[in-house]
């Protein structure tokens, strides 16, 4: 044996030989080991993310290529793969690296893009879409239950509501068959089912038997319309059946009741009445929402404030679900209670096992892989480099469903975690390499919570040695309440700060989407995690063993349903105070993109890219970039613009002057007011309009009204016009119009009367005649008392006549002769409005219908088009949009003739 290894075989354990700076001539000294690799490692190298981005090119760009249902893409983008990986294994044979590299990314986005192809486009022969159209049809099909029935409860009523609304319930079922008279045809795909009523005894793999009204859901009829076709469409869903009662529902047929889908089914309606049995009928919705993801029990009404405070992640089951379970569980395992691998094998169990009962919607599976790949790292001893974690869940995601990439929800979900990844990272959270881990995290100048992480790994001893027993004397010596006081202020400031910059980040996206920014959202965020931890955990508990401990669940239930109060009253007071939340159009599409993908730079480069200031310098610039081509299309506008919304059985015209001033004519529709507010706001945002001048209701219906509150929440509003009449019709207490009324004047709008004779000056050359009612009215329904404005530009003429009937129609008619270039037809083209002597009066050339969607109009568009008139009904066309500048009368339509 050489000296060499008797010298080896005389070290200590726990030491090497190394040279120590600055000890130059000291050969052999003994330094200790350097400290276990950590768990974080630099993110320079995470390959992973590049792949994401590849696949996410793929499947954009199969979901923009053109295609039709006799042509796709999925054979074309299948060879481009193979022909990719020919050329990668090319080049990887020949040691190329580099060169091999391209071709594989190449192939990932190609393999991406045919498999978004196969979802996207290629569907059964016999899909049940190819028997429906956008219009109901009575229709009888024979399916097999998905899932068991989920109730939905009633809207509040409302006197802004013109149809009431009831109960349902709704499930997904795959269809088998459909029938035509007598006879059976063969039919496939998945469905959505909604029943009027409460649908009872049927379970998963029931053989059904459904009479009720088929239709293809149809697409937007406005620019910035949420899109209903191509969200179903993306969970393969082309149709939806809704039945008028239960009985319209039938078992056929009985599953066994055996299964995996059975048996998540019953799990899930297991723990629904554990819930409503502990927590109380009050806040079960509420706690099945936070818990189990189920928010088909809580109305429009109350998950509204969540939305306008920022908060409605915690009615979704997301990723903050899932990481206050494991939050939890790695508490237990520093307390001792179960060893380190077991403690991890069971976090791994308990996330996966709850991301499937939660549906595993993509912010659950995000959260759950995620989760997962951490406890295999720390298993194995293994770093973990974030990001490329990160895009492991991403590409498992998409691999699920390749159609979330374009969902808003996992969208904020991914990009709400690369901002804390990023946000630690610069924070010394990632070290440049595992050799200085320990140096790293306690040199003098990191931020408060980086030590206190560090501890806390230390702790649990998942970061190395021991901690500082210098440290840990002059803590101990700390009495207890200044020590809980230093945690809780650490915790509560590192939570404000992340909400900050989480808020901050995804700003954009939320406006871009969701059109509102809710700054209180980053002041209420600590008590928020904590009464949501408190919440989940002892929902958990309950769900766990308090079906086997009544008093552990009797306990749990009522810590429960008080954490959910106070979270429901942090919300409620939230959402009242002034300047808490604000609407917005929010930027473009390509803003939003550009913004983001500027952003992914300075994460991956950061201070290497440029200097700080640089930084701040593009992004000024490019906010100034978004604000101009609104401002452009202002100072630049040389037409008069009127727009015929499409709401549907209801009315809204907006006009815009050269001058940037904006009227709106009418705003409500025949369904829910919810629905009619986001419909007309989003085309005024998406048209840039920030503030209406002047909104005109021609008279007392509700579908001419109903959206006006919500319109004036959103939009700053010059003045309300209404005829003398308008309120006079206020019958019983609590009415539309009185409802109305107190809106307009909650919201510090003035009313004003108008009514023949008056005229409006709009900017320089735009001029509104209001030709009916008289001051006193004509005896009559409020149709006949209806506001009618004639609107003239540069010699051009609108007419806008409302709902106007006789004997109104009569009194407007009485007049001289008014050839108009554009007629909104009056009361949506009903016959009762004299359509020949309306149109012989009148004359116009183009004659725009609101709704139309019922056979009963067809004879009314024949009696126009037989005066020389073009047609346009919004039900087929969507908005009709009429520009009249120096070019002339110009007409554009959102959708082309069918």
């Amino acid at each position: 044996m050489d000296a060499k290894q008797q010298g080896a075989r005389g070290r200590a354990p726990g030491t090497r030989i190394s040279r120590v700076p600055g000890r130059q001539g000291v050969k052999g000294a003994l330094s200790p080991l350097p400290a276990p690799r950590s768990l974080l490692v630099s993110p320079s190298y995470q390959p992973l993310v590049t792949v994401l981005f590849s696949v996410a090119a793929g499947i954009v760009l199969d979901r923009y290529s053109p295609a039709t249902e006799q042509t796709t893409w999925f054979a074309v983008w299948w060879c481009l793969a193979v022909c990719s990986l020919a050329v990668w294994w090319w080049a990887w044979r020949r040691r190329r690296d580099t060169l091999a590299a391209w071709p594989l990314l190449a192939a990932a986005a190609f393999a991406a893009a045919s498999w978004h192809d196969a979802r996207w486009h290629l569907f059964e022969r016999h899909e049940l879409a190819r028997y429906a159209d956008y219009e109901p049809a009575p229709a009888c099909i024979f399916a097999v239950a998905r899932e068991m029935p989920e109730r939905v409860p009633a809207p509040e009523p409302s006197p802004l509501r013109a149809i009431p609304g009831s109960e349902r319930s709704r499930l997904t079922i795959d269809v088998v068959s459909i029938r035509d008279g007598k006879t059976s045809r063969p039919a496939a795909g998945r469905c959505q089912l909604a029943v009027e009523g409460h649908l009872l005894g049927v379970r998963p793999g029931d053989r059904l038997r459904v009479f009720g009204q088929l239709a293809a859901p149809s697409p937007p009829l406005n620019p910035g319309e949420f899109d209903f076709a191509a969200h179903g469409r993306a969970d393969r869903q082309l149709t939806r059946v809704r039945s008028s009662a239960p009985e319209c529902v039938s078992v056929i047929h009985r599953s066994s009741g055996r299964g995996p889908a059975n048996f998540l089914e019953a799990v899930r309606v297991a723990g629904k009445r554990i819930v409503r049995s502990y927590v109380g009928p009050d806040r079960a919705g509420l706690a099945n929402a936070v818990l189990l993801g189920a928010r088909e029990a809580l109305r429009a009404e109350e998950t509204l404030p969540y939305l306008l405070t920022g908060t409605i992640h915690v009615l979704v089951v997301s990723g903050l679900n899932v990481a206050i379970l494991a939050a939890g569980l790695f508490f237990l395992i520093q307390l001792g209670v179960v060893s380190r691998r077991a403690g991890l094998a069971l976090i791994m169990l308990v996330v996966v096992a709850y991301a499937i009962v939660a549906e595993s919607q993509p912010p659950v599976v995000r959260a759950a892989v995620f989760a997962v790949l951490v406890c295999i790292a720390a298993w194995n001893g293994r770093p973990i480099a974030p990001f490329n974690t990160l895009a492991a869940t991403g590409l498992v995601v998409l691999a699920i469903n390749p159609g979330d990439l374009f969902r808003p929800g996992p969208q904020l979900s991914f990009l709400a975690v690369a901002t804390l990844i990023w946000i630690g990272n610069r924070g010394g959270l990632i070290p440049s390499g595992p050799s200085d881990w320990v140096e790293r995290m306690f040199a003098a100048d990191q931020p408060w919570y980086v030590h206190s992480l560090v501890r806390w790994g230390r702790n649990v001893g998942w970061l190395g040695g021991p901690p500082d027993r210098l440290e840990q004397m002059i803590a101990a010596a700390r009495p207890r309440y200044v020590r809980s006081l230093i945690w809780c202020g650490g915790t509560v400031r590192w939570l404000v700060y992340a909400s900050l910059v989480v808020a901050l980040t995804t700003l954009p996206l939320v406006l871009h989407r969701f059109h509102v920014g809710s700054p209180i959202a980053v002041l209420i965020s600590p008590v928020v995690w904590v009464v949501v931890f408190v919440a989940m955990w002892s929902g958990f508990v309950l769900l766990s063993i308090g079906w086997l401990i009544p008093p552990v669940a009797v306990g749990c239930g009522a810590v429960c349903n008080l954490s959910l109060a106070g979270l429901d009253g942090l919300v409620q007071w939230a959402d009242s105070v002034p300047a808490g939340h604000f609407w917005a159009a929010g930027p473009a599409w390509w803003w939003v993109l550009g913004f983001y993908l500027g952003l992914m730079l300075v994460m991956v480069r950061g201070r290497t890219l440029a200097p700080r200031r640089w930084h701040v310098a593009v992004l000024c610039a490019w906010i100034v970039v978004g604000i101009v081509p609104s401002l452009a299309r202002t100072w630049s506008r040389d037409a008069l613009e009127c727009s015929f919304v499409a709401v549907g059985h209801g009315a809204c015209v907006v006009l815009e002057a050269p001058t940037g001033e904006t009227v709106v004519y009418d705003a409500g529709a025949l369904g829910a007011p919810e629905y009619a507010t986001q419909t007309i706001a989003s085309y005024l945002w998406h048209r840039g309009i920030r503030r209406i001048d002047g909104l005109v209701i021609s008279h007392a219906d509700v579908d001419h009204y109903n959206a006006v509150p919500g319109l004036l929440e959103r939009f700053r509003v010059g003045a309300v016009y209404v005829s003398p009449m308008m309120f006079d019709v206020v019958g019983e207490t609590g009415g539309g119009p009185e409802v109305l009324r107190n809106a307009i004047r909650t919201a510090g709008v003035p009313i004003r009367e108008i009514w023949s004779g008056d005229r409006l000056r709009v900017g320089s050359d735009l001029t509104v005649h209001v030709l009916h009612p008289p001051r006193l009215g004509v005896v009559g329904t409020d149709n006949a008392n209806s506001i009618t404005l004639a609107v003239e530009f540069q010699g051009r003429r609108f007419l806008l006549p409302g709902d106007l009937e006789s004997p109104g129609l009569e009194d407007v008619m009485a007049e001289l002769p008014y050839d108009c270039d554009v007629l909104l037809a009056p009361h949506h083209g009903s016959r009762r409005s004299d359509p020949p002597g309306f149109a012989a009066w009148s004359t116009p050339e183009w004659v725009v219908i609101s709704g139309g969607g019922s056979d009963e109009v067809g004879p009314v568009v024949q009696t126009y088009e037989d005066s020389g008139a073009y047609v346009m009904r919004t039900s087929e066309r969507g908005v009709v949009r009429f520009s009249m500048g120096p070019g002339g009368l110009k007409m554009a339509s959102w959708r082309p003739p069918r």
